[in-house]
């Protein structure tokens, strides 16, 4: 075998690393048959801080190289907010389908519209279970920002507080998975249109938009400016 020159990766190996990755949080949150909920809000979340870091960091990659509006497919299931609710999605898994080898990921896309994270008691399974789903199936599951995809929205309503009751983390740390998972949420696109026909936002168009070509042009990461000083 020839030695890898140093300070270079092995595309082979970095795959493996990535497969790992994924699975490892695949096996474990995606059972909805078996899953039941285990913690009240307060208990430990099941992963390794620097094992949520590196799934967010590599769902961050797969999104930088989409663009903010996603032409989709037919046919395709659409799921609105979830909100932590994560025996919910387990539940409509286990009623219309799974998205995963075994399931019906080949014949189907699945479109979600945003709010992953706040008022439910299990942000953290429902975004951890979503971005390993992107980083292995990045052309069949599209996710979407909501309003709830905000540092300063998912401070006040829950995530931020789970973080740091269930990781025992400062979710004010610059490097704590609470402000890492928002850096992801900073690239998540806006819009997705399915068929040519269908326009999917988290709440609707707003009131200058006249073109998809807008939203298109919007440059990311995109952080939500709550107080306004500039045009821009």
């Amino acid at each position: 075998m020839n030695k890898i020159e140093e300070g270079k990766k092995d595309p082979q190996s970095t795959n493996m690393q990535k497969d790992t990755l994924f699975n490892l949080f695949l096996s474990h949150l995606l059972r909805p048959k078996e899953w039941t909920a285990q913690y009240d809000g307060n208990g430990y979340f099941a992963f390794r801080r620097e094992h949520i870091i590196a799934l967010a960091e590599e769902c961050q990659r797969v999104l930088e190289d989409q663009p903010m509006v996603l032409r989709v497919d037919a046919p395709i299931k659409v799921f609105g907010d979830i909100h932590g609710q994560y025996q919910d999605l387990m539940r409509f898994f286990d009623l219309w389908g799974i998205p995963n080898d075994n399931g019906d990921i080949e014949s189907y896309d699945y479109l979600f519209l945003g709010d992953y994270v706040d008022r439910g008691s299990h942000s953290l399974e429902t975004i951890c279970l979503l971005m390993a789903l992107k980083v292995k199936f990045p052309d069949k599951i599209h996710l979407l920002r909501g309003n709830h995809e905000d540092k300063w929205i998912n401070n006040a309503f829950g995530f931020a507080e789970e973080c740091g009751n269930r990781l025992g983390e400062d979710p004010s740390d610059p490097d704590s998975v609470f402000n890492k998972i928002n850096d992801v949420f900073d690239w998540l696109p806006l819009a997705a249109v399915i068929e040519d026909r269908i326009v999917c936002l988290h709440g609707g168009i707003g009131s200058t938009l006249v073109s998809l070509d807008q939203i298109d042009a919007i440059q990311r990461p995109l952080e939500v400016i709550h107080e306004v000083s500039t045009v821009e």
